[in-house]
């Protein structure tokens, strides 16, 4: 299977627009809950918490249709069933209705992140990639609230937006074809082992200074609860995670044929977590920085 690619004079402009579009529509999650407020004071809370039933009920609808106007094949309805079960838990499991949001939040995510990785991605696994840039885009929505005022920083909606991101990827794979069945990029990426460890790095410290946040966010401050051998440790991969983005992006730059296609592949593989840890990491020193209650 050949990878659908764009004529060559609209991939730089449709890059820039569909990345430029995940990085606005990430920034303006926290701000979602205006609109339920809105919502809330001229009809009612309840009224406020029906609509993300109602819009993940619709896309489901428009799932089956569009799918029995092309082809109702068994291979979208085997996709289908797991997001109709992990929709339901949540809903179930999560007694605030306005959280269930999350999910066409995350569902939308993974869908603008498969358009934007396809351009430049070739071979198998980009369904692994945009879950696991899905969940971390997440984590980083969860910290961001947690220095917003009317927001609060929770493990619950982490959860959320895990699952629902897995909801986005199921439907994806249920609709849209694989990037081809090559692993040549996998031979690319094995090159890169010092900055795979330093992803590695990064996760552990991203995934340290989040539990850290869960007891901190009890005292509303950063500053004085926050240790400082872990704000070094945030501040050392921060600076070694712009080393080795500068480094991808000149040579990004060189590989403009079809032909290096796998190392392109590859380096999504390690820009993209790495440029998420990079914007969770910054909001963190921000906060500790700045002194901002942590809630």
């Amino acid at each position: 299977m050949k990878t659908q690619k764009y004529p060559g004079h609209k991939t730089g402009k449709l890059r820039i627009v569909l990345w430029l579009s995940i990085a606005i529509y990430t920034f303006s999650l926290p701000y979602v809950i205006i609109i339920y407020d809105i919502i809330s004071s001229k009809w009612s809370p309840a009224t406020a918490g029906i609509v993300p039933r109602i819009i993940i009920i619709s896309a489901g609808a428009a799932y089956l249709f569009y799918s029995a106007k092309t082809h109702l094949s068994l291979r979208r309805i085997f996709f289908l069933i797991p997001c109709i079960i992990i929709a339901f838990f949540i809903v179930f499991l999560e007694p605030n209705p306005n959280k269930h949001i999350h999910i066409p939040e995350y569902v939308l995510m993974a869908w603008l992140l498969f358009e934007a990785i396809r351009i430049d991605y070739s071979g198998a696994g980009i369904f692994v990639l945009v879950f696991l840039a899905s969940s971390l885009l997440g984590v980083f929505d969860e910290v961001m609230q947690g220095i917003h005022t009317t927001r609060q920083y929770g493990w619950p909606d982490m959860l959320n937006n895990t699952f629902s991101s897995l909801i986005g990827v199921l439907s994806l794979m249920g609709l849209r074809k694989n990037c081809g069945p090559g692993i040549d990029w996998i031979y690319q990426l094995k090159k890169m082992g010092g900055s795979l460890l330093i992803i590695l790095f990064g996760l552990l410290n991203t995934g340290l200074s989040c539990l850290k946040l869960f007891k901190i966010k009890n005292h509303y401050d950063l500053w004085n609860f926050y240790p400082d051998w872990l704000i070094a440790l945030n501040t050392l991969f921060m600076i070694m995670a712009f080393v080795v983005l500068c480094q991808l992006y000149r040579h990004a730059m060189q590989c403009r044929d079809e032909v290096q296609r796998p190392v392109k592949t590859a380096f999504l593989w390690v820009s993209l977590p790495l440029a998420i840890l990079v914007l969770i990491n910054s909001v963190i020193i921000y906060g500790w920085v700045s002194d901002v209650p942590f809630q």
